[in-house]
């Protein structure tokens, strides 16, 4: 729990308060603690150290040698890029490139003021979606707090803005009879595997286009998610080059273990016989990347009559699927690859209505 500015009620009982007491060899801050039975012994002290700290030459304000994009450029290839992978990079720098740094790259970065961030929230908001601009806005308000921790500007202006509450996601499933068309379509030809394997398995078209022979267990009836694959921009190309990475799931969660249904593996077993790369997914003898699979997709969806309906929401199907064969929630999130079953609850809370309705009648019964 916390009170106040750096201060929190530990497991303990005890209060415990955080200042800035030095920096790092790399100009971070180092800080120190203070502990006590009150928040208010704790509050005091910590006035007391601030206040001292604000007289140390160490900790005064240093000037940065450049604009805005400048400092941009260095965060990223300087602290962040050994910590992310290198899709997380170049999307973090495409998302500057296209959204931020137009309109504050040029500004020195200890003027840019909570005004500047709040214009460049209301030029995007015309083009991108509320949970876009949440992510924009994370971007810069861990850029500028690394600029804070090395002293090059004493105030996070992102701290001075508040946000449009982000839109809850709206999840699309097909219904069953619009499912039996999308895989009837499907199973003419072979372009249409990865549609059966994302209605099958939740898996996303990333983790498809990874997927290799050696990933599936069939004597267990199993496959393994192990990697992702994705088209990536090449950060700072002058002609916005882009190229294929395969990289670990998106999370520690995503890297999952799904069994296999009795349709799949035996589809799956058939593909296999004609197999000549090591990937499950091929075309002419050789992988695919999501941008086909996609295209493939297109295709099969049109042949139908169903042209709003996305791939992702293939894995939305197989979720809806999984609530009415009554799994529960936490097998659901294992079998997605959620970071938490509160994810799973807050994107699915509709189609679980008829479980939960269930649990209500039980308990009345009971009653």
């Amino acid at each position: 729990m916390a009170r106040g500015e750096n201060i929190y009620k530990r497991k303990d009982g005890r209060w415990e308060g955080r200042y800035p007491k030095g920096r790092k060899a790399d100009g971070r801050l180092h800080y120190g603690y203070i502990y006590g039975y009150s928040y208010r012994i704790v509050k005091e002290r910590l006035i007391e150290k601030k206040a001292e700290q604000i007289k140390l030459p160490s900790l005064s304000i240093r000037q940065f040698q450049g604009v805005f994009a400048q400092w941009v450029n260095y965060w990223l290839a300087e602290i962040m890029r050994s910590k992310i992978k290198e899709s997380t990079y170049a999307s973090y720098t495409n998302k500057f490139q296209l959204y931020i740094l137009p309109l504050l790259g040029k500004l020195s970065l200890e003027r840019i003021t909570a005004a500047d961030i709040e214009q460049v929230i209301s030029v995007q908001q015309q083009k991108l979606s509320i949970n876009s601009i949440h992510i924009i806005f994370g971007l810069m308000n861990s850029c500028f707090e690394a600029a804070k921790e090395r002293n090059y500007i004493s105030i996070n202006p992102c701290k001075q803005v508040h946000l449009p509450k982000k839109e809850k996601r709206k999840v699309q499933a097909l219904t069953r009879a619009q499912q039996a068309l999308i895989e009837k379509e499907s199973m003419k030809t072979s372009k249409g595997l990865p549609i059966i394997l994302a209605l099958e398995t939740g898996m996303r078209i990333g983790e498809i286009c990874a997927l290799k022979w050696n990933d599936i267990d069939f004597e267990r009836s199993v496959l393994e998610v192990k990697k992702t694959k994705q088209r990536i921009a090449v950060p700072f190309h002058p002609t916005n080059r882009t190229k294929i990475v395969e990289t670990a799931p998106k999370t520690i969660t995503a890297a999952r273990i799904i069994p296999l249904s009795k349709k799949i593996k035996a589809l799956l077993l058939c593909v296999q016989a004609q197999a000549v790369t090591p990937y499950v997914v091929e075309s002419n003898g050789h992988d695919v990347e999501p941008r086909t699979v996609s295209y493939r997709f297109e295709q099969i969806k049109n042949a139908v009559g169903l042209k709003a309906v996305t791939f992702h929401a293939l894995r939305h199907t197989f979720a809806t699927r999984c609530v009415e064969a009554g799994a529960n929630i936490a097998a659901i999130s294992s079998l997605l690859g959620h970071s938490s079953i509160k994810l799973t609850l807050d994107t699915y809370t509709s189609s679980f209505i008829e479980e939960q309705r269930a649990v209500i009648e039980k308990f009345s019964e009971n009653m």
